[in-house]
Protein backbone atom coordinates (compact mmCIF):
# COMPACT_ATOMS: atom_id res chain seq x y z
CA UNK A 1 0.00 0.00 0.00
CA UNK A 2 1.25 3.67 -0.45
CA UNK A 3 2.59 5.54 1.84
CA UNK A 4 -0.55 7.96 1.20
CA UNK A 5 -2.78 5.63 1.77
CA UNK A 6 -1.39 3.94 4.88
CA UNK A 7 -3.58 5.58 7.37
CA UNK A 8 -6.98 4.70 5.61
CA UNK A 9 -9.05 1.71 5.55
CA UNK A 10 -12.67 0.61 4.26
CA UNK A 11 -14.88 -1.09 6.56
CA UNK A 12 -15.03 -4.21 4.60
CA UNK A 13 -11.39 -4.60 5.03
CA UNK A 14 -11.47 -4.09 8.15
CA UNK A 15 -14.43 -5.47 10.24
CA UNK A 16 -13.04 -8.81 10.15
CA UNK A 17 -10.39 -7.71 12.01
CA UNK A 18 -9.34 -7.29 15.25
CA UNK A 19 -10.25 -3.22 15.64
CA UNK A 20 -12.82 -1.34 17.56
CA UNK A 21 -14.74 0.99 15.33
CA UNK A 22 -15.18 4.75 16.96
CA UNK A 23 -17.08 6.92 15.17
CA UNK A 24 -16.76 11.13 16.18
CA UNK A 25 -18.67 14.28 15.62
CA UNK A 26 -16.95 17.19 14.99
CA UNK A 27 -17.64 20.56 13.87
CA UNK A 28 -14.80 22.43 11.47
CA UNK A 29 -14.97 24.75 8.10
CA UNK A 30 -16.51 22.93 5.47
CA UNK A 31 -12.70 23.50 3.86
CA UNK A 32 -10.61 22.12 6.83
CA UNK A 33 -8.42 19.35 5.82
CA UNK A 34 -10.55 17.15 7.60
CA UNK A 35 -8.31 14.14 6.53
CA UNK A 36 -5.69 15.24 7.77
CA UNK A 37 -7.32 16.31 11.67
CA UNK A 38 -8.75 12.12 11.33
CA UNK A 39 -5.41 10.80 10.62
CA UNK A 40 -3.17 12.89 12.80
CA UNK A 41 -6.07 11.88 15.54
CA UNK A 42 -6.14 8.06 14.63
CA UNK A 43 -2.00 8.09 14.69
CA UNK A 44 -1.86 10.01 18.20
CA UNK A 45 -4.28 7.95 19.91
CA UNK A 46 -2.34 4.61 19.08
CA UNK A 47 1.93 5.16 17.93
CA UNK A 48 2.18 8.59 17.19
CA UNK A 49 2.72 12.27 17.96
CA UNK A 50 2.93 15.80 15.92
CA UNK A 51 6.03 14.42 14.06
CA UNK A 52 8.17 11.66 13.41
CA UNK A 53 9.72 10.16 15.91
CA UNK A 54 12.40 6.85 16.20
CA UNK A 55 11.46 3.79 17.04
CA UNK A 56 8.33 3.15 14.88
CA UNK A 57 8.43 0.30 12.77
CA UNK A 58 6.72 -1.01 10.16
CA UNK A 59 5.29 -3.93 12.56
CA UNK A 60 4.18 -1.56 15.28
CA UNK A 61 2.45 0.32 12.43
CA UNK A 62 0.68 -2.81 11.11
CA UNK A 63 -0.45 -4.16 14.41
CA UNK A 64 -1.07 -0.73 16.58
CA UNK A 65 -1.55 2.22 14.54
CA UNK A 66 -5.24 3.41 14.29
CA UNK A 67 -6.31 3.88 10.96
CA UNK A 68 -9.44 6.34 9.35
CA UNK A 69 -12.55 4.12 8.27
CA UNK A 70 -14.90 6.52 6.87
CA UNK A 71 -15.41 10.57 6.68
CA UNK A 72 -19.22 11.68 6.33
CA UNK A 73 -20.40 15.03 6.35
CA UNK A 74 -23.37 17.28 7.30
CA UNK A 75 -25.26 18.20 4.81
CA UNK A 76 -23.49 15.78 2.35
CA UNK A 77 -22.10 18.36 -0.33
CA UNK A 78 -19.58 17.80 -3.19
CA UNK A 79 -19.05 20.35 -4.90
CA UNK A 80 -17.54 24.16 -2.91
CA UNK A 81 -20.50 26.90 -4.00
CA UNK A 82 -22.37 24.28 -1.69
CA UNK A 83 -19.87 24.43 1.29
CA UNK A 84 -19.18 27.73 1.52
CA UNK A 85 -20.12 29.92 4.68
CA UNK A 86 -20.62 28.07 8.26
CA UNK A 87 -18.98 25.32 9.67
CA UNK A 88 -19.81 21.77 8.51
CA UNK A 89 -20.32 18.69 10.76
CA UNK A 90 -18.53 15.69 10.24
CA UNK A 91 -18.05 12.13 11.34
CA UNK A 92 -15.35 10.26 11.66
CA UNK A 93 -14.87 6.55 12.03
CA UNK A 94 -11.64 5.60 13.75
CA UNK A 95 -10.27 1.39 13.25
CA UNK A 96 -8.71 1.45 16.66
CA UNK A 97 -6.70 -2.10 17.57
CA UNK A 98 -8.01 -4.07 20.61
CA UNK A 99 -4.16 -5.34 20.85
CA UNK A 100 -3.49 -1.57 22.23
CA UNK A 101 -6.15 -1.95 25.49
CA UNK A 102 -7.28 -5.12 25.92
CA UNK A 103 -10.63 -6.04 27.84
CA UNK A 104 -9.62 -2.90 30.23
CA UNK A 105 -11.66 -0.10 31.14
CA UNK A 106 -9.49 2.54 32.15
CA UNK A 107 -7.23 2.10 28.82
CA UNK A 108 -9.92 1.80 26.98
CA UNK A 109 -11.84 5.18 27.67
CA UNK A 110 -7.81 6.56 27.73
CA UNK A 111 -7.70 5.18 23.94
CA UNK A 112 -11.06 6.51 22.85
CA UNK A 113 -11.15 9.76 25.00
CA UNK A 114 -7.79 10.65 25.85
CA UNK A 115 -6.63 12.99 23.38
CA UNK A 116 -3.31 13.30 22.98
CA UNK A 117 -2.94 17.05 23.34
CA UNK A 118 -0.67 17.53 20.11
CA UNK A 119 -2.89 15.56 17.96
CA UNK A 120 -6.61 16.07 19.28
CA UNK A 121 -9.77 17.40 18.23
CA UNK A 122 -12.40 18.82 20.12
CA UNK A 123 -15.25 15.76 18.81
CA UNK A 124 -17.56 13.48 20.38
CA UNK A 125 -17.63 9.84 20.95
CA UNK A 126 -21.26 9.16 18.94
CA UNK A 127 -20.99 5.32 18.46
CA UNK A 128 -18.72 2.22 19.18
CA UNK A 129 -18.58 -0.68 17.03
CA UNK A 130 -16.60 -3.69 19.14
CA UNK A 131 -15.65 -7.39 17.90
CA UNK A 132 -17.41 -9.92 19.01
CA UNK A 133 -14.81 -11.83 20.78
CA UNK A 134 -13.53 -8.55 22.47
CA UNK A 135 -17.15 -8.02 23.82
CA UNK A 136 -17.28 -11.25 25.44
CA UNK A 137 -13.78 -10.95 27.00
CA UNK A 138 -15.83 -7.45 28.74
CA UNK A 139 -17.35 -9.62 30.27
CA UNK A 140 -20.95 -8.10 30.69
CA UNK A 141 -23.83 -8.81 33.63
CA UNK A 142 -23.07 -12.07 35.31
CA UNK A 143 -26.77 -12.14 35.68
CA UNK A 144 -28.47 -9.92 33.61
CA UNK A 145 -32.55 -9.40 33.30
CA UNK A 146 -33.24 -13.36 33.72
CA UNK A 147 -30.80 -13.42 36.66
CA UNK A 148 -32.65 -10.33 38.31
CA UNK A 149 -36.33 -12.20 37.43
CA UNK A 150 -34.91 -15.20 39.57
CA UNK A 151 -34.05 -13.31 42.34
CA UNK A 152 -37.30 -10.97 43.03
CA UNK A 153 -39.48 -14.41 42.00
CA UNK A 154 -41.35 -11.92 39.29
CA UNK A 155 -41.59 -13.12 35.86
CA UNK A 156 -44.51 -11.49 34.33
CA UNK A 157 -44.24 -7.43 34.95
CA UNK A 158 -42.37 -4.81 35.54
CA UNK A 159 -40.64 -4.54 38.32
CA UNK A 160 -41.29 -1.87 41.32
CA UNK A 161 -38.85 -0.53 42.90
CA UNK A 162 -38.39 2.28 45.80
CA UNK A 163 -35.39 4.29 46.85
CA UNK A 164 -35.36 5.63 51.05
CA UNK A 165 -36.14 8.70 51.79
CA UNK A 166 -34.82 11.04 53.21
CA UNK A 167 -31.96 10.86 50.97
CA UNK A 168 -29.25 10.71 53.57
CA UNK A 169 -29.17 11.32 57.52
CA UNK A 170 -30.88 8.10 58.39
CA UNK A 171 -29.59 5.90 60.83
CA UNK A 172 -29.99 1.99 59.67
CA UNK A 173 -32.20 1.97 62.57
CA UNK A 174 -34.55 4.97 61.22
CA UNK A 175 -33.96 3.41 57.72
CA UNK A 176 -35.20 0.13 58.31
CA UNK A 177 -38.31 1.72 59.99
CA UNK A 178 -39.43 3.36 56.46
CA UNK A 179 -38.16 -0.02 54.84
CA UNK A 180 -40.39 -2.32 56.99
CA UNK A 181 -43.35 0.53 56.09
CA UNK A 182 -42.50 0.09 52.31
CA UNK A 183 -42.07 -3.34 51.92
CA UNK A 184 -45.41 -3.78 53.64
CA UNK A 185 -46.90 -2.12 50.74
CA UNK A 186 -45.47 -5.15 48.12
CA UNK A 187 -42.61 -3.87 47.12
CA UNK A 188 -39.92 -5.55 45.03
CA UNK A 189 -36.42 -4.26 45.37
CA UNK A 190 -35.35 -1.44 48.14
CA UNK A 191 -32.44 0.54 47.64
CA UNK A 192 -30.28 3.07 48.81
CA UNK A 193 -30.68 6.48 47.99
CA UNK A 194 -27.27 7.49 45.93
CA UNK A 195 -26.38 10.10 48.04
CA UNK A 196 -26.14 7.51 50.87
CA UNK A 197 -22.84 5.73 50.87
CA UNK A 198 -21.10 3.84 53.86
CA UNK A 199 -20.70 7.05 56.06
CA UNK A 200 -19.79 6.99 60.01
CA UNK A 201 -23.80 7.60 60.88
CA UNK A 202 -24.83 4.59 58.72
CA UNK A 203 -22.31 2.19 58.04
CA UNK A 204 -22.87 -0.55 55.15
CA UNK A 205 -23.07 -3.75 56.79
CA UNK A 206 -24.92 -2.05 59.93
CA UNK A 207 -27.18 -0.99 56.98
CA UNK A 208 -27.86 -4.52 55.86
CA UNK A 209 -28.45 -6.58 58.77
CA UNK A 210 -31.13 -3.64 59.82
CA UNK A 211 -32.69 -4.02 56.95
CA UNK A 212 -32.73 -7.30 56.52
CA UNK A 213 -34.19 -7.75 59.83
CA UNK A 214 -37.10 -5.16 58.26
CA UNK A 215 -37.32 -7.22 55.02
CA UNK A 216 -38.15 -10.37 57.59
CA UNK A 217 -40.34 -8.66 59.25
CA UNK A 218 -42.13 -8.16 56.37
CA UNK A 219 -42.12 -11.52 54.69
CA UNK A 220 -43.66 -12.63 58.02
CA UNK A 221 -46.64 -9.96 57.57
CA UNK A 222 -47.13 -9.76 53.44
CA UNK A 223 -45.56 -13.13 52.57
CA UNK A 224 -43.32 -10.94 49.81
CA UNK A 225 -39.38 -11.21 49.99
CA UNK A 226 -38.64 -8.04 49.31
CA UNK A 227 -34.55 -7.43 48.18
CA UNK A 228 -32.69 -4.97 49.03
CA UNK A 229 -29.81 -2.99 47.02
CA UNK A 230 -27.49 -1.29 49.10
CA UNK A 231 -24.98 1.09 47.70
CA UNK A 232 -20.96 0.42 47.78
CA UNK A 233 -19.91 3.34 46.49
CA UNK A 234 -17.07 4.63 47.99
CA UNK A 235 -12.82 5.20 46.85
CA UNK A 236 -11.96 2.99 44.57
CA UNK A 237 -9.89 1.18 46.78
CA UNK A 238 -12.66 0.51 48.90
CA UNK A 239 -16.03 -0.33 46.60
CA UNK A 240 -14.84 -4.29 46.22
CA UNK A 241 -14.25 -4.40 50.04
CA UNK A 242 -17.73 -2.84 50.50
CA UNK A 243 -19.48 -5.39 48.29
CA UNK A 244 -17.78 -8.41 49.84
CA UNK A 245 -18.21 -7.53 53.30
CA UNK A 246 -21.90 -6.19 52.38
CA UNK A 247 -22.37 -9.87 50.59
CA UNK A 248 -21.01 -11.21 53.73
CA UNK A 249 -23.83 -9.41 56.21
CA UNK A 250 -26.40 -10.84 53.84
CA UNK A 251 -26.79 -8.78 50.97
CA UNK A 252 -28.47 -10.13 48.69
CA UNK A 253 -27.82 -7.05 45.81
CA UNK A 254 -25.56 -4.09 45.68
CA UNK A 255 -25.84 -0.65 43.66
CA UNK A 256 -22.62 1.55 42.31
CA UNK A 257 -22.06 4.94 41.01
CA UNK A 258 -20.17 4.01 37.92
CA UNK A 259 -19.17 7.34 36.54
CA UNK A 260 -18.32 8.40 39.89
CA UNK A 261 -16.12 5.47 41.06
CA UNK A 262 -15.31 4.26 37.31
CA UNK A 263 -16.32 1.62 34.91
CA UNK A 264 -12.99 -0.76 35.42
CA UNK A 265 -14.02 -0.51 39.40
CA UNK A 266 -17.68 -1.73 38.37
CA UNK A 267 -16.12 -4.16 36.36
CA UNK A 268 -14.00 -5.29 39.50
CA UNK A 269 -17.41 -5.72 42.03
CA UNK A 270 -18.79 -8.02 39.16
CA UNK A 271 -15.91 -10.34 38.98
CA UNK A 272 -16.07 -10.65 42.94
CA UNK A 273 -19.35 -10.93 43.93
CA UNK A 274 -21.53 -13.26 42.47
CA UNK A 275 -24.93 -10.86 43.73
CA UNK A 276 -26.66 -8.61 40.91
CA UNK A 277 -25.33 -4.79 40.27
CA UNK A 278 -27.62 -1.99 40.18
CA UNK A 279 -25.48 0.61 38.18
CA UNK A 280 -26.89 3.81 38.93
CA UNK A 281 -26.05 6.92 36.40
CA UNK A 282 -25.19 9.82 39.14
CA UNK A 283 -22.44 11.55 37.78
CA UNK A 284 -22.71 10.40 33.84
CA UNK A 285 -24.04 13.91 33.07
CA UNK A 286 -20.32 14.79 32.66
CA UNK A 287 -19.48 12.35 30.11
CA UNK A 288 -22.02 13.50 27.50
CA UNK A 289 -24.15 17.00 27.94
CA UNK A 290 -21.32 18.95 26.35
CA UNK A 291 -22.61 18.64 22.39
CA UNK A 292 -18.45 18.48 21.78
CA UNK A 293 -16.78 16.90 23.96
CA UNK A 294 -17.06 13.00 26.12
CA UNK A 295 -19.38 10.67 25.00
CA UNK A 296 -23.14 9.88 23.82
CA UNK A 297 -25.51 8.86 26.39
CA UNK A 298 -26.45 5.67 25.19
CA UNK A 299 -22.43 4.31 25.17
CA UNK A 300 -21.83 6.36 28.60
CA UNK A 301 -25.25 5.31 30.55
CA UNK A 302 -26.33 2.25 28.13
CA UNK A 303 -23.35 0.26 26.67
CA UNK A 304 -20.33 0.90 28.44
CA UNK A 305 -22.30 -0.03 32.18
CA UNK A 306 -23.72 -2.90 30.60
CA UNK A 307 -20.20 -4.37 28.93
CA UNK A 308 -19.05 -3.64 32.72
CA UNK A 309 -21.53 -5.86 34.76
CA UNK A 310 -24.53 -3.55 35.36
CA UNK A 311 -27.65 -6.45 35.74
CA UNK A 312 -29.27 -3.46 36.04
CA UNK A 313 -28.77 0.16 35.00
CA UNK A 314 -30.89 3.54 36.00
CA UNK A 315 -31.82 5.01 32.90
CA UNK A 316 -32.48 8.93 32.73
CA UNK A 317 -36.18 9.81 30.64
CA UNK A 318 -37.38 12.97 28.75
CA UNK A 319 -40.32 12.66 31.80
CA UNK A 320 -38.60 13.98 34.97
CA UNK A 321 -37.37 16.93 35.82
CA UNK A 322 -34.01 16.78 33.50
CA UNK A 323 -33.72 17.61 29.99
CA UNK A 324 -33.06 14.69 28.57
CA UNK A 325 -33.97 14.34 24.74
CA UNK A 326 -36.41 11.40 24.25
CA UNK A 327 -34.16 10.02 21.53
CA UNK A 328 -31.07 9.26 23.59
CA UNK A 329 -33.52 7.96 26.26
CA UNK A 330 -34.89 5.22 24.01
CA UNK A 331 -31.36 4.27 22.40
CA UNK A 332 -30.10 4.31 26.24
CA UNK A 333 -32.52 1.26 26.84
CA UNK A 334 -31.75 0.02 23.05
CA UNK A 335 -27.89 -0.06 24.34
CA UNK A 336 -29.26 -2.16 27.10
CA UNK A 337 -31.84 -4.89 26.56
CA UNK A 338 -31.19 -5.38 22.34
CA UNK A 339 -29.21 -8.72 21.75
CA UNK A 340 -25.42 -8.65 21.98
CA UNK A 341 -23.16 -11.59 20.80
CA UNK A 342 -22.14 -13.08 24.27
CA UNK A 343 -23.43 -10.08 26.54
CA UNK A 344 -26.56 -10.71 28.86
CA UNK A 345 -29.23 -7.76 28.58
CA UNK A 346 -29.21 -5.53 31.62
CA UNK A 347 -32.23 -4.50 32.93
CA UNK A 348 -33.59 -0.51 32.78
CA UNK A 349 -34.27 1.29 35.82
CA UNK A 350 -36.34 4.07 35.11
CA UNK A 351 -35.83 6.88 37.45
CA UNK A 352 -37.10 10.39 38.11
CA UNK A 353 -40.52 11.75 38.74
CA UNK A 354 -42.11 8.44 37.97
CA UNK A 355 -46.06 7.90 39.62
CA UNK A 356 -48.56 5.96 38.86
CA UNK A 357 -49.66 7.92 35.95
CA UNK A 358 -46.86 7.67 34.25
CA UNK A 359 -46.76 3.71 34.00
CA UNK A 360 -48.89 3.58 30.79
CA UNK A 361 -46.67 5.40 28.77
CA UNK A 362 -43.17 3.81 30.08
CA UNK A 363 -44.45 0.13 29.51
CA UNK A 364 -45.67 1.41 26.01
CA UNK A 365 -42.25 2.63 24.63
CA UNK A 366 -40.22 0.25 26.58
CA UNK A 367 -41.79 -2.79 27.02
CA UNK A 368 -42.34 -4.92 30.58
CA UNK A 369 -38.76 -6.06 30.87
CA UNK A 370 -37.89 -3.12 33.34
CA UNK A 371 -38.09 -1.68 36.55
CA UNK A 372 -39.98 1.56 37.79
CA UNK A 373 -38.42 3.38 40.35
CA UNK A 374 -40.87 5.27 42.28
CA UNK A 375 -39.12 7.54 45.18
CA UNK A 376 -41.17 10.56 46.15
CA UNK A 377 -44.62 8.82 44.73
CA UNK A 378 -44.04 5.71 47.81
CA UNK A 379 -43.14 8.10 50.37
CA UNK A 380 -45.02 11.20 49.80
CA UNK A 381 -48.00 9.03 48.62
CA UNK A 382 -51.07 10.70 51.05
CA UNK A 383 -51.90 7.62 53.00
CA UNK A 384 -48.06 6.46 53.31
CA UNK A 385 -45.55 4.00 51.93
CA UNK A 386 -47.48 1.17 51.86
CA UNK A 387 -50.15 2.84 50.36
CA UNK A 388 -47.53 4.39 47.78
CA UNK A 389 -46.31 0.77 46.65
CA UNK A 390 -50.19 -0.36 46.19
CA UNK A 391 -50.80 2.24 43.80
CA UNK A 392 -47.87 2.00 41.51
CA UNK A 393 -48.69 -2.04 41.64
CA UNK A 394 -52.26 -1.11 40.74
CA UNK A 395 -50.95 0.92 37.72
CA UNK A 396 -48.64 -1.56 36.86
CA UNK A 397 -51.58 -4.31 36.86
CA UNK A 398 -54.17 -2.01 34.57
CA UNK A 399 -50.88 -1.08 32.01
CA UNK A 400 -50.12 -4.91 31.49
CA UNK A 401 -53.74 -6.01 31.41
CA UNK A 402 -54.39 -2.75 29.11
CA UNK A 403 -57.00 -1.63 31.61
CA UNK A 404 -57.08 2.43 31.14
CA UNK A 405 -56.03 3.99 34.33
CA UNK A 406 -59.17 6.18 35.42
CA UNK A 407 -61.13 2.87 35.32
CA UNK A 408 -58.59 1.07 37.67
CA UNK A 409 -58.44 3.87 39.89
CA UNK A 410 -62.48 3.44 40.25
CA UNK A 411 -61.75 0.45 42.37
CA UNK A 412 -58.70 1.09 43.92
CA UNK A 413 -57.90 4.30 46.45
CA UNK A 414 -54.58 3.97 46.58
CA UNK A 415 -54.52 4.53 43.15
CA UNK A 416 -57.07 7.28 42.94
CA UNK A 417 -55.19 9.45 45.35
CA UNK A 418 -52.21 9.26 43.14
CA UNK A 419 -54.11 10.29 40.17
CA UNK A 420 -55.94 12.69 41.54
CA UNK A 421 -52.11 14.54 43.02
CA UNK A 422 -49.92 13.71 40.45
CA UNK A 423 -52.46 13.49 37.22
CA UNK A 424 -51.54 10.56 34.16
CA UNK A 425 -49.04 11.70 31.27
CA UNK A 426 -50.34 9.40 27.99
Amino acid sequence: MSEANRLFALSEHIRSQAYLLATYYLELDAESDILGKASAFAVGQTVGTWTEVPGVTETMRRHHEGRVVKVLEAPPVDVRTQAEGAAHGFFIQLALPVANFGPHFPMLLTTLLGNDASTSVQAKLVDLELPDDYAAALGGPRHGIAGVRDLVGVHDRPLLLNMIKPCTGLTPEAGARIFHETALGGIDLIKDDELLGNPEFSPITERVRAYGEAARAAFEETGKDVVYAVNITDSPDRVVDNARRAVEAGARAVMVTYATVGYGVLRAVSDAVDVPILGHFAGSGMFFEGPRSGMSSPLAAGMLPRLAGADLTVVTTPYGGYPMRRLQYLRTAHQLVLPRPHIAPTMPVIGGGVHPGVVPLYLRELGPDIVLGAGGSIQGHPSGAAAGVRAMRQAIDAAVTSRDLDEAAAGHPELASALDLWGRQD
